[in-house]
C-alpha cells in the first residue's frame, strides 16, 4: 500500500478501533483462545487486557 493512502485510511481505522464494539470483539477472541488452552496464564493476561481497555469495569 502507498504511503498516500495509509494516511487515509489509517485516521479511519484508529478510530474504528477505540471503539467499545472492536475493544469487546478483541476481549471475545481472546477469551476463545483462552478456553482452547489447559493453563491458566492467558486467563489472567485477557483480565489485564480487559481491566486496560474498560478501566471502569469491576473484574467479574
Amino acid at each position: 500500500m502507498k504511503d498516500k493512502d495509509m494516511l487515509i485510511i489509517k485516521p479511519i481505522l484508529m478510530t474504528f478501533l477505540s471503539t467499545s464494539a472492536v475493544k469487546n470483539l478483541i476481549i471475545q477472541l481472546l477469551e476463545a483462545y483462552a478456553k482452547s488452552t489447559d493453563n491458566t496464564i492467558d486467563d489472567k493476561a485477557v483480565e489485564i487486557v480487559r481491566r486496560n481497555l474498560f478501566p471502569g469495569i469491576k473484574d467479574e
